[in-house]
């Protein structure tokens, strides 16, 4: 249970399922949601059905799920639909809940949950909502899954065995409200693939990549190389991913402005053509996907001190410092001294290697998987 390309909204979230889906623990075997529905080893319950009567169980979802979505548009509880499912557990040992709240139905398949960071954070700080407003729904979303059954992936678990979460900040507030210890552990993102070569320098391209340019720090990261190029004149910016150009330039025509561009292209030609990647990103969580891409590749990045970014996310192939115009750009000159960036970049890759490659990562979500079922029995 974990969102896909086609049917959920894009972002990190669909990469999460993809990488686990090409590299697999040992011994796991994925069906996503999608393919178990049409298969029929899961069934989404409160809908009506094409043909026949609406049965008892059903019915009284379907209500449910009717008053559901009317306190989501009213903005009561945020807009995350609860899934009540049906599970066939000769089909499946374990079910794996990522983002999404789940309710098991006449069916009691053991689960592992994980997020990224609490979806109260997520509204206040990329959407806008006020705390009181967040603070409202986060509320009423306890209410209700109280009431419900539901299980919260950003709450305590209380049905799945065990949760996985992306920082250990992460895992330091769900134990402050009331999870225990042994069913919170941390397991950050991943990106398979082979690690590129160490870039030799000197750096001349510094890049921003993201859909989202006000949301990710687009301003800041513009300011942040305004500035090195006023030491450093021959430093270009690259910006991918943004639909609509805003209106800012820096001085020149120094920034290459490529609009959105398809994966494999930004993986195959866009990234290999920078050499430091900046993301000045004000709400994020884990390791963001870029950033792993990015350091797979041996560029070093400048990104945030933003709590909800994984801790390991550190060393001299990453600088995180506050995102602020000045502390961007002071980071981004030091990797403007030639060895400096060498260094930076060997250990860019080498963080990759030992803390977010599926070859690591997948083995270590394998464990979490055994210990739920042990759990679980």
């Amino acid at each position: 249970m974990s969102p896909v390309a086609g049917l959920d909204v894009s972002g990190g979230d669909i990469a999460y399922t993809e990488a686990l889906v090409a590299r697999p623990p040992s011994g796991v075997t994925y069906t996503t949601y999608p393919d178990a529905m049409a298969e029929g080893s899961l069934i989404e319950r409160g809908r009506r059905p094409k043909h026949g009567r609406l049965g008892a169980l059903d019915g009284a979802i379907l209500t449910a799920r009717t008053v559901e979505v009317g306190l989501r548009k009213a903005g009561v509880l945020f807009r995350e639909p609860f899934r009540y499912l049906t599970m066939d557990p000769d089909a499946f040992d374990l079910v794996h809940s990522h983002v999404f709240p789940v309710r098991q139905v006449t069916s009691r398949v053991p689960m592992v949950t994980s997020s990224g960071f609490p979806l109260p954070v997520l509204y206040r700080d990329r959407m806008g909502w006020s705390d009181r407003r967040a603070a409202v729904a986060a509320r009423g979303e306890r209410m209700a899954s109280r009431v419900t059954g539901t299980e919260m992936p950003w709450l305590p678990p209380r049905h799945a065995a065990l949760s996985m979460v992306q920082s250990e900040h992460y895992r330091n507030l769900l134990l402050s409200q009331g999870a225990a210890s042994d069913r919170v552990v941390v397991r950050p993102l991943g990106i398979d693939g082979a690690p590129g070569t160490p870039r030799t320098g000197p750096p001349r391209t510094i890049g921003f990549i993201s859909t989202l340019f006000e949301e990710k720090g687009g301003p800041v990261a513009l300011d942040a190389v305004r500035a090195v190029r006023s030491v450093h004149p021959e430093v270009t910016m690259v910006v991918a991913g943004v639909g609509a150009r805003p209106d800012v330039d820096l001085q020149g025509g120094a920034v290459t402005w490529l609009g959105p561009v398809p994966r494999a292209e930004l993986l195959a030609s866009v990234l290999p053509s920078i050499d430091i990647l900046v993301h000045p990103t004000p709400c994020d969580s884990g390791p963001p996907y870029v950033i792993l891409e990015a350091l797979q590749q041996g560029i070093p990045v400048v990104t945030t001190d933003l709590s909800w970014i994984d801790e390991g996310l550190t060393g001299p192939g990453v600088r995180r410092v506050p995102a602020t115009t000045a502390t961007m750009a002071e980071a981004l000159g030091e990797l403007m001294d030639p060895e400096t960036y060498v260094t930076a970049s060997r250990a860019a890759i080498e963080l990759w290697s030992e803390r977010y490659s599926m070859e690591v990562l997948a083995e270590e979500i394998g464990e979490v998987y055994r210990s739920a079922l042990a759990v679980a029995r």
